[in-house]
């Protein structure tokens, strides 16, 4: 187990700053790298912290960053999920990494979780300097994943998100719906929607759960799923059975699109389990074991 330092670390992106931490393990001259952050609404102390501490002390550095508009990163209005913008961050953290002589750019790692989960995989299909991608119970694609809201509530949601995102082009203040909710209109309205989120989330940083309603309408159209057969690098692929967020049979097809360059597991759990307990145990122990077969330590 090697020990490991946490420093901070400021990347300019457009006329913004990307706020992340750089976990850096001692004794490794050039340690292969991960690039980590988080999914929908969330900032990087809310549990990705655990796995960036699991991976330092394996010996891979670690650098785990906010997204414009939230956290420590700069952007307004606050806590606008932008999955543009949000792409484009991921973009610009990996070319900073690339510069970076402290690590082994030949040996980048990227590792998503739901909607990061999506992210890394388009990246992955896109990019050709990644070595390999860690994807867990990700977004894969938002058509699917809408059949799964409440019926009656769809066509609401659907309203507010086009009022909020034609009032943005004239100025106006965001119309926001929460992330979760136990009773009204939310992003997520489901039992282990509300009460797994909740697990998550860090109460020692600010998060007013809300965010601008506008995002609704580009997390239906973003479908990941239409662009993995491009991706020629190894991916592991961890997905819930029990995931009311994300379709299973999407999860499937999606490891099958990837097929031969996927390894993937399908775990009897829910969305927001595997933050947590024997399955947070099971993913870490399961993603070194990837890591160690496909990047190596030193």
């Amino acid at each position: 187990m090697y020990a490991y330092t946490v420093e901070p670390l400021y990347v300019k992106s457009d006329q913004d700053v990307i706020a992340a931490d750089f976990y850096r393990p001692k004794n490794i001259e050039k340690p292969a790298v991960i690039l980590m952050a988080h999914g929908l609404a969330a900032l990087r102390q809310f549990k990705l912290i655990e796995y960036a501490k699991r991976f330092a002390q394996a010996g891979y550095a670690v650098v785990l960053f906010d997204y414009r508009y939230w956290g420590g990163s700069t952007g307004r209005p606050r806590e606008l999920v932008s999955l543009s913008a949000q792409l484009e961050d991921w973009r610009t953290m990996i070319a900073h990494i690339k510069q970076r002589r402290s690590i082994d750019s030949k040996r980048v790692v990227l590792w998503g979780t739901s909607l990061s989960g999506g992210y890394v995989l388009t990246l992955a299909s896109q990019l050709q300097n990644i070595q390999a991608v860690i994807t867990q119970i990700p977004f894969v694609d938002g058509a699917e994943s809408a059949k799964l809201y409440p019926l009656q509530q769809l066509p609401k949601a659907l309203k507010i998100s086009s009022q909020d995102y034609m009032g943005s082009k004239v100025g106006m203040s965001p119309r926001t719906l929460p992330v979760i909710h136990q009773t009204d209109l939310c992003f997520m309205p489901t039992a282990d929607g509300y009460a797994g989120y909740r697990s998550i989330v860090n109460p020692d940083y600010y998060w007013s759960g809300e965010i601008p309603a506008r995002v609704f309408f580009n997390l239906i159209r973003y479908r990941p799923i239409q662009d993995v057969r491009k991706i020629t690098i190894p991916v592991l692929f961890i997905a819930a059975k029990q995931d009311s967020i994300i379709s299973i049979e999407s999860s499937r097809e999606t490891a099958t699109n990837i097929a031969p360059f996927a390894e993937y597991h399908e775990w009897n759990m829910q969305h927001f389990d595997i933050y947590h307990g024997e399955w947070f145990e099971k993913a870490v122990s399961t993603q070194l074991e990837f890591l160690h077969q496909h990047i190596g330590v030193s």
